[in-house]
Order: C-alpha cells, then structure tokens, then sequence
C-alpha cells in the first residue's frame, strides 16, 4: 500500500477535506467504469464477440485496424485503467 503523509499546519479540518476529495473521487471513478461498461457491452453486441476475446485477436493483429476495433480497444484498456485507479484510490488510507 502506498502511503502519503500530508502535514498541515492545522489538521483539523484537513483531514475532512481530504477524506471528501478521496469519497469524491472513487464516485467520479465508479461513474467512469460504469458508462465504459456500458460502452463495452454495445460493442460486444453490435461484433456478437466477448470483449476479452476481442481484444486478445486485436493485440495479435488478427482483426486488423478499423475505426470500430480501435475504439473497442480503446474503451477496454480505458476500463482496465479506471478499474486500477479505483481499486489503488480505494485501498487508500488517511493516517
């Protein structure tokens, strides 16, 4: 776990402040992964194909380099992104 020790001069209200800004974030987050799901799952029904299926022929250069297959693999690697700085952010602990 990372740690980030921040030494206001006066903590009483910081520490409030921060704890808001992290719960803020994580909903900014959630909201993110949410509509890239639902993204995802518009692609997977217009192609009939898993997005994991998808993005492992795409990697391997097997579906070449369409508009639509760019933007599906662009919305994956976006979710896995969201989804790491979720779980990061979420493990997050004021001290």
């Amino acid at each position: 776990m990372t740690q980030v020790i921040i030494k206001p001069a006066t903590a009483a209200n910081v520490r409030r402040l921060l704890q808001a800004a992290l719960n803020h974030e994580l909903k900014v987050l959630q909201i993110g992964i949410e509509k890239t799901m639902r993204r995802l799952k518009d692609f997977e029904e217009r192609f009939n194909q898993e997005t994991a299926t998808f993005y492992q022929q795409f990697q391997a250069g097997e579906l070449g380099d369409s508009i639509d297959y760019i933007k599906w693999a662009g919305e994956h690697e976006t979710l896995l992104q969201l989804q790491k700085d979720f779980q990061e952010l979420s493990e997050t602990q004021l001290c």
